[in-house]
């Protein structure tokens, strides 16, 4: 007889790596459910209903689909990230995006989807989050957070706040390291954990963060995903949570590094945590969980309770019928009238760090750092600007592009010294540096003469950038960051000029 616990499993499933077969042994365990990363729209869909098939409970299928399912399918609407709809300040943009987001995710099999990102995202040195977040501000990501679950669940998917209790006054990668949160008690309550505290009567679920906490008085090497404190007593009894609480992947090195996963898996399910996300040995996990139960009394109780909240989990709500409820066809990724609210997104989020003073020549010289800007150059030509490749000792003005975003596993927040004086030597003081990633990058690079913020590499964001400085859009996003670079920080009233 399969034991019940390894419900609360739920492993990874990398399409193009991994082996259907063995993910069809995981489901003959019993596993709860799988996250999906990569691979094309079709694969995914045939995936999730393969396995579907050989479940006796219904599987609950789950991904990191931030920026609609382009963060990792093919095929799928690209949207801006959160800071670029946190620039707009429009709940409406970030209810749209939450909501098609969830339709494209829904037509893949995938019902829960692990956003809205509610850190904070201030600090100008932390790898991780940055465009990610909807701001430093905690009430505007409160808000645009709220709105996002909203969507979600209108388009019917599972949202999931992440990642309590914050990770935003932090300065290292959690996937490569294991952060100290830089945050007093005061702070921690009233910044970092506001807009959880905010929303928690609205999320679906929570994500736990592997940071260590010294403001809840932990010792030094227990991650937050580990901790009664945490979880048990700042989360769960402070403010009331009641739904799921998820761990954030076990195979990330601020785990992994320091504890045997069975031992971590233990701890977290005493600390109040439900399900154990992506372990690198799930098989063995599941005969753990199975072996240490039985011989534990509290864990035992502590299962049953998590083993109940995933029950609802998956019957009631927007994660109803998992396994019976009537896909929308394929057709809708990347579909027209997503596109266009894409497209709107984009528009309204763009922000100038720094309005130029004149128009845009119709020739230019042209760079990029850290990305592909082909959108981007393609619509400067539409709109009459000839983008000439960048010479030393040109004439003509420049513009450069920089991509510097979060990534996981790189634990870069900024540009490296070499790369860094590529791009001074580009904008020569004269130059206009356009973002298409990290707002912070204005203040390291500072030899600029004009500046405009996009917050996001996509399709949609190129585009309007381009469009801005060709003079075709009134730019109208404010900056949801402080930016040393701007005198009046992140409360700066938005500039409505154009180039010419």
């Amino acid at each position: 007889m399969t034991d019940l616990s390894s419900q609360l499993v739920f492993p990874g499933f990398r399409i193009g790596r991994d082996d259907p077969r063995e993910a069809e042994g995981l489901v003959e365990m019993g596993v709860g459910g799988f996250c999906v990363y990569y691979g094309k729209a079709a694969q995914v869909a045939a995936l999730t209903r393969r396995l579907q098939r050989k479940a006796r409970v219904p599987l609950l299928f789950c991904a990191d689909y931030e920026d609609g399912i382009a963060s990792h399918v093919e095929g799928g609407t690209a949207f801006p990230s959160n800071m670029a709809l946190g620039a707009s300040g429009r709940e409406d943009l970030a209810f749209l995006k939450g909501r098609l987001t969830a339709l494209e995710a829904r037509a893949l099999g995938v019902r829960w989807v692990f956003a809205p990102v509610l850190d904070l995202g201030g600090r100008a040195d932390n790898p991780i989050i940055s465009i990610r977040s909807f701001g430093a501000d905690p009430d505007l990501v409160s808000r645009m957070g709220a709105a996002a679950m909203r969507g979600l669940r209108e388009g019917g998917a599972l949202s999931c706040a992440k990642h309590f209790p914050g990770h935003g006054e932090t300065r290292l990668d959690s996937h490569l390291a294991f952060p100290r949160l830089e945050a007093g008690r005061g702070a921690l309550l009233g910044r970092e954990m506001a807009p959880f505290a905010a929303t928690a009567r609205l999320a679906d679920s929570v994500m736990l963060a592997h940071l260590h906490v010294p403001a809840v008085g932990d010792e030094p090497g227990l991650p937050s995903s580990l901790s009664r404190r945490v979880v048990g007593g700042l989360l769960r009894r402070r403010l009331g949570y009641r739904g799921v609480v998820a761990t954030d992947a076990l195979d990330m090195r601020s785990v992994s590094r320091g504890f045997d996963e069975a031992e971590a898996a233990r701890l977290a399910l005493l600390a109040g945590a439900d399900v154990l996300l992506v372990p690198e040995d799930p098989a063995l996990l599941c005969a753990s969980l199975a072996r240490m139960s039985a011989g534990d009394a509290e864990l035992r109780r502590k299962v049953r309770s998590a083993l109940e909240r995933v029950r609802r989990f998956k019957t009631t709500g927007a994660g109803s019928g998992t396994a019976r409820r009537p896909r929308r066809g394929l057709g809708v990724l990347g579909c027209a009238r997503h596109r266009k609210a894409a497209r709107e997104m984009a528009e309204a989020s763009l922000t100038w760090v720094r309005p130029p003073r004149g128009r845009l020549p119709s020739r230019v010289r042209y760079s990029e750092i850290g990305g592909k800007g082909r959108a981007f150059v393609e619509e400067l030509s539409k709109h009459g600007v000839s983008v000439l490749p960048w010479r030393k000792g040109a004439k003509e003005a420049a513009v450069v592009a920089s991509f510097l975003g979060p990534r996981a596993y790189s634990g870069r927040a900024r540009y490296e010294p070499k790369l860094a004086r590529r791009a001074r030597a580009f904008l020569a003081g004269k130059g206009t540096l356009v973002s298409f990633g990290s707002p912070f990058i204005f203040d390291q690079l500072r030899v600029w003469e004009s500046g405009l913020c996009a917050f996001s590499p996509c399709e949609a964001s190129q585009r309007a950038a381009a469009r801005a400085l060709a003079g075709m859009l009134t730019v109208t996003g404010r900056m949801p960051v402080p930016l040393a670079c701007m005198s009046r920080g992140p409360s700066l009233a938005p500039s409505r000029r154009r180039y010419g």
